[in-house]
Order: C-alpha cells, then sequence, then structure tokens
C-alpha cells in the first residue's frame, strides 16, 4: 500500500520518496501538493487532518469576505477560506460555487480550517532553504513560507501556523492571550 492520506478509500501517490514513504534527505518534509486556478500550493502533510471530496459550504451572513462558509464534515462544522482572497485575488472562480471540488481540512493547535483544491497532485518531498529557482515575491503574505519551482509551475509552500492566524486575525478572532491584552 502506498503510504499517503486516503481520504475515503482513495490513495493520494508518494511522489519522490523512499522506501516506506520516508524522506531520502535530512531534513527532507512531505508535502500535499494542490492546486487552486492557475496556482499551486504545498502543506506539510503533517498539519492535514483530511480531504474530503466535495463539500456542501453554508455561506455565513456578515462573514468576511475571506470566509466562504461552513461545511459540516463528519459532524464537525469547519470553516472555509478562500487562498485566493488571503492572497488578495479577488477573482471570482470556482471558489463561489456551492459545491466545492475537495477540501483540504488543516489543523493549527486546536483551530482547524478548510482551504478548497481543483486538484490535489499527491505528495513530494522538500528540503527547506535549498535554492529551488528564484527568489521570493515580494507580494505575498507572510503565511507563505517559501517558493519553489516543481514540474514547470511556481509552488507556494504554505506554514498552517500562520495561515491560521492570518485567516483569524482578518476575521476579527484573537487568541485567548491577545484579547486580554486589549
Amino acid at each position: 500500500m502506498t503510504p499517503g492520506l486516503e481520504p475515503h478509500g482513495q490513495e493520494i501517490p508518494v511522489v519522490g520518496s523512499g522506501s516506506a514513504g520516508m524522506p531520502k534527505e535530512a531534513g527532507a518534509s512531505q508535502l500535499m501538493l494542490l492546486r487552486l486556478g492557475a496556482r499551486w500550493f504545498a502543506l506539510e502533510v503533517g498539519a492535514i487532518v483530511e480531504v474530503a471530496l466535495k463539500g456542501i459550504v453554508t455561506r455565513v451572513p456578515t462573514a468576511p469576505s475571506h470566509v466562504l462558509g461552513v461545511a459540516s464534515l463528519r459532524g464537525r462544522l469547519v470553516t472555509v477560506v478562500s487562498l485566493e482572497r488571503l492572497l488578495g485575488d479577488t477573482g471570482e472562480g470556482n471558489e463561489n460555487g456551492a459545491t466545492l471540488p475537495r477540501l483540504v481540512v488543516v489543523r493549527d493547535d486546536a483551530c482547524e480550517m478548510a482551504v478548497i483544491a481543483e486538484e490535489i497532485y499527491g505528495m513530494t518531498e522538500h528540503v527547506p532553504g535549498l535554492d529551488h529557482g528564484g527568489e521570493r515575491s515580494l507580494d505575498l503574505p507572510g503565511f507563505v513560507g517559501e517558493e519553489f519551482d516543481w514540474k514547470e509551475n511556481r509552488v507556494y509552500l504554505l506554514d498552517v501556523p500562520l495561515l491560521v492566524a492570518s485567516a483569524a486575525q482578518l476575521a476579527g478572532i484573537f487568541s485567548p492571550s491577545e484579547q486580554m491584552d486589549t
């Protein structure tokens, strides 16, 4: 069996991994590659809770524009956010539909949220800090930890703790310690 996430019985292939799915190089991490529109993103596998193949997203009145709504996944409500809007794009892509292609649920501590993926390539290993094809774009938010080239595509490695914190802060949600400081 190929190691990896297995949403609803479907295996996601591990690309470029060593035996038993372990990274070949010291310091390498396993990343899941996903596409939204023309952009490719990567998430560390350890931050991914699940991949839901389809999800009905219910809009929440007065929610900020980057919060698309909530989805019910196995009896719990998960906030669905728009990566495009968090990156500053105002494009009206597939995110506006009531049914979305895939929801990738990520977690940082007790906070859980979902991002949309139109396509999931699978997993690949990545060695952070190596020159992976160019300099960092200046206009990217802090939750994009690194950029690298993969199969002639620019990939944005998302830092899940910063992504969750950015989405929460834009929604006016702060941690208990931040609320006590204000």
